[in-house]
């Protein structure tokens, strides 16, 4: 996985590279920038509206802010996303992950 340094420079060449805005999503989680990472991911959603992990991410984000009813609209929209792009384990484990919530 690249650095964060890494993608901004990637970012700053190609500014609306979903790929590169979910690593950047992503990256902000992992370290626990979750207010960053809700952004981030909802520029990837921005995007590309079928990226259907990033609505998953976007949820545990908002999940760890404490912020369980835009956690559950974030997963019913990537499950929305799933079944539009025939995505069988994104539809599986989004489709889960709501019923834990």
């Amino acid at each position: 996985m690249p650095t964060r340094q890494q993608i901004q420079k990637l970012l700053s060449l190609e500014p609306n590279d979903p790929f590169m805005l979910y690593a950047l999503a992503t990256d902000y989680a992992k370290e626990g920038e979750h207010e960053q990472a809700v952004e981030q991911f909802a520029l990837t959603i921005k995007e590309d509206p079928d990226y259907v992990y990033a609505y998953f991410h976007q949820a545990r984000s908002l999940e760890a802010l404490e912020r369980i009813d835009e956690a559950k609209a974030a997963l019913d929209t990537g499950l929305e996303a799933a079944k539009r792009t025939n995505d069988g384990k994104g539809i599986s484990e989004i489709s889960s992950y709501r019923t834990m919530l």
